[in-house]
């Protein structure tokens, strides 16, 4: 097709209705081609996705209307193929666009117009737009059924609005649920309506402010939270409440100092804070519904929670060099069931020893400096149905210190360089190995004729790498 240039009545008909039963209609790579006109005839009565990709030059479409059209996807074509299809297609309720040339904010603008029915909305890589829409009052006129909203990769955009109400909210109800920018890198102010209820922003260096209606009890129905590599932006978002919210991920948000206002968060159950090089410390949790917790790659907190939390079951805390984890009389939450634990100030072979809930089956350790694992021994549950060990740099041998994990069904061992020796006798309810980056052990293990391949051959997955 690199040679077409005008598609017309030679290929749909001027009478008859040519795909009577065509559903997707997709164009990819036609460098040349210019001109779609289906002569005012209805061809594709039952169409319901277009997919135009890799048409540059393609300008002029007279395409009658498609009632039926529910997804429209534009990818590197001119402005002018959005405008044109978007008119004879008012029925679509996803439309995705990327690397559109000449869309800019005055173009989106009388485009926007026909998307009453959209429903979701992606917008890739679009570099001249600056602005989504010119208010939120205006577009809850327009984009009446809205839901998804994702803009990624514009580099110009500066805020989601021309003009920002604070007010906006109680009187003009919008139905935007899920709100995702990521890549924005002139965007400062995101001012997002009070209906939001999943947020994700990741990427924008500029982004110094996030903000709801605060007049309306700005964030009220907010219930998922990510933010990832935001480099300026403050603290506090709008100091919003946020009483509904299940699911909070910080990932690389280097201002952020302080994590107080977590324990207002009664709703909360998964909390990942990850490389957080400026939090400090972390506030006592009474989180009664929280049931995941992550903290890892925080490299000044010093001091972990009081953790009073009954229904926590899964528990990650790691690469905190000066943070101190203890928990009294070593009793931890009475439902965990996956437990991660390593690169922290006190090594893990100096807690001394822990009542560990029945419910623990899953146990991660990393980085310890012991020479042989019989020092870990008493740190190991019997319940354990998997035990993971990465990066013990001096441990040479496993031979002594798990035979009385008789539930034991899967065994991890990665990148322990110094690794060389297996118990005689593996235990029987072994269903996995896992050996990776040990470079002394693998040759051991590795294949008919190894050394402990008469140990481990009747094991039913072995993966060694």
């Amino acid at each position: 097709m690199d040679e077409v240039e005008v598609i017309g009545s030679e290929l749909t008909g001027t009478t008859e209705v040519s795909f009577p039963s065509l559903e997707l209609l997709r164009f990819v790579s036609m460098p040349i081609w210019e001109v779609w006109s289906t002569n005012n005839v209805v061809v594709f009565p039952c169409l319901q996705e277009i997919h135009i990709e890799k048409c540059p030059k393609l300008i002029d479409v007279s395409l009658e209307a498609v009632p039926s059209l529910r997804v429209l996807q534009i990818d590197r074509c001119g402005d002018g193929v959005l405008r044109s299809l978007v008119r004879g297609a008012s029925s679509i309720t996803i439309l995705k666009i990327s690397y559109i040339s000449g869309l800019t904010y005055e173009v989106w603008r009388g485009v926007i117009n026909y998307l009453r029915a959209v429903e979701e909305v992606r917008i890739y890589g679009c570099h001249e737009i600056r602005y989504f829409w010119e208010s939120e009052v205006e577009a809850s006129k327009v984009l009446v059924n809205l839901k998804k909203l994702n803009l990624g990769n514009c580099s110009n955009l500066v805020s989601l609005g021309e003009k920002e109400e604070d007010n906006f909210g109680s009187n003009h109800p919008s139905s935007l649920r899920i709100l995702e920018i990521s890549y924005c890198n002139s965007m400062e102010n995101c001012h997002c309506p009070n209906s939001i209820e999943n947020l994700r922003i990741s990427g924008c260096s500029s982004l110094t402010c996030v903000s709801f209606p605060t007049t309306t009890g700005g964030g009220q129905n907010l219930k998922n939270l990510d933010i990832q590599n935001c480099d300026k932006l403050m603290e506090n978002i709008n100091n919003t409440s946020m009483p509904m919210l299940e699911t909070l991920l910080i990932l690389n948000w280097t201002n952020l100092k302080s994590v107080v206002h977590l324990s207002n968060f009664l709703h909360l159950t998964n909390l990942y804070i990850l490389h957080c090089p400026s939090i400090e410390s972390f506030p006592d949790l009474q989180l009664s519904n929280l049931t995941n917790l992550k903290i890892e790659d925080c490299q000044k907190m010093e001091s972990f929670p009081d953790l009073r939390v009954s229904n926590l079951t899964s528990l990650s805390v790691k690469n905190c060099p000066i943070l101190d984890v203890s928990f009294p009389h070593g009793n931890w939450p009475p439902k965990l069931v996956f437990l991660r634990m390593g690169g922290l100030k006190k090594p893990i072979t100096e807690w001394g020893p822990q009542n560990y809930p029945t419910s623990l089956v899953n146990l991660q350790l990393y980085g310890e400096h012991v020479s042989d694992f019989s020092q870990l021994s008493n740190l190991l549950p019997s319940s354990l149905t998997r035990l993971y060990i990465k990066e013990f740099d001096k441990l040479e041998s496993l031979s002594i210190g798990l035979h009385h994990l008789t539930s034991l069904e899967r065994l991890y061992i990665y990148e322990c360089p110094k690794m060389k020796h297996l118990p005689k006798t593996l235990l029987p309810s072994l269903l996995g190995l896992f050996i990776g980056r040990c470079r002394n052990l693998k040759g051991r293990c590795n294949g008919r004729g190894s050394h402990y391949w008469p140990l481990i051959s009747h094991i039913p997955c072995i993966d060694i790498h």
